[in-house]
């Protein structure tokens, strides 16, 4: 037996131990056995699921808008769906991703530039300290009182110009030098 064979019964057998584990789990693999796709039914089953569950997110979302819905039309989808999980052909529930945050959560947009240091000047007062972030850190430290200033710095006689009359000075250094 060549390697490529061996390799090759090697996926194979692979494949099928982790097509096993998927289907144990209820995760429908593309490509694999007919009739798994979906939300786990089979065939004509999962595509009535998905009928179902997408009539029932409209229904939902006609009523959150506060447009007209029929209470018969809710009822025949709900009578679906129950019969579709009571005979093992639904599969799992899941959304597929975490809700948004409530709005207002974060405690709404942040005030303009320099609106506090406005508010302040108005007032009269200093400006005020930013609000403690929700991190939990410990407040910065309060600032250095005022202290003499230094001494200006003294500055370094200037070089003398020794290009000679008439001649140009030499090129700046280049770039990548």
């Amino acid at each position: 037996m060549s390697f490529f064979e061996r390799a090759k019964a090697a996926a194979n057998d692979l494949a099928a131990k982790a097509d096993a584990e998927m289907k144990k789990a209820g995760i429908s693999t593309p490509g694999g056995v007919p009739g798994t796709g979906g939300f786990g039914g089979g065939g004509a089953a999962s595509a009535a699921g998905d009928r179902a569950l997408r009539d029932l997110g409209v229904l939902t979302y006609l009523e959150a808008t506060g447009r007209p819905s029929s209470a018969q039309d809710r009822d025949r989808v709900l009578a679906a769906l129950r019969g579709l999980e009571s005979s093992g052909q639904l599969g799992s529930l899941t959304l597929s991703a975490a809700p948004p945050p409530p709005p207002g959560s974060y405690g709404g947009p942040p005030p303009p530039p320099g609106a506090a240091a406005a508010a302040a000047a108005a007032a009269g007062s200093a400006p005020a300290s930013p609000p403690p972030s929700d991190a939990g850190s410990p407040p910065p430290p309060p600032p250095a009182p005022p202290s003499a200033a230094p001494p200006p710095p003294t500055q370094a006689p200037a070089a003398p110009d020794v290009t000679p009359q008439g001649a140009t000075p030499p090129p700046p250094p280049p770039s990548w030098a």
